[in-house]
């Protein structure tokens, strides 16, 4: 495994799976964890719930096509199709920069808030 994170490290590929398995699970793995999927499967009274959380690093907020909102909304919900669940709640990851402005952080995000809505089961 290289020295310094980069990038690669976060994209779902073979550093990323290097960084999970030699670093985290090393130190926080257990069985329920240990599967490398998209998400984990948790026992919860009569059935199991499945629950992931994801976190995105962009610059800039806003770009063609999208915006961390919807980056963040389609990231979550497409790991849970992954495992053949139907999305009911959302966590949420925030990565705030030292010196980032209150202002912008609290702007609301069209696309999350949209995409969220959107992927609400009825």
């Amino acid at each position: 495994m290289d020295d310094l994170i980069s990038l690669a490290h976060g994209n779902g590929g073979r550093f990323m799976r290097e960084l999970i398995s030699d670093v985290f699970a090393r130190h926080l793995g257990n069985e329920a964890l240990d599967l490398c999927t998209d998400a984990a499967v948790l026992p919860a009274g009569e059935g199991n719930l499945v629950f992931t959380t994801d976190g995105f690093v962009v610059d800039p907020l806003e770009f063609p096509g999208g915006d961390i909102g919807s980056l963040a909304v389609h990231g979550a919900v497409n790991d849970l199709a992954a495992m053949g669940a139907v999305p009911h709640w959302l966590s949420l990851s925030c990565f705030v920069e030292d010196g980032f402005e209150v202002a912008r952080h609290g702007r609301r995000r069209p696309g999350c808030d949209h995409r969220a809505d959107r992927n609400r089961p009825s």
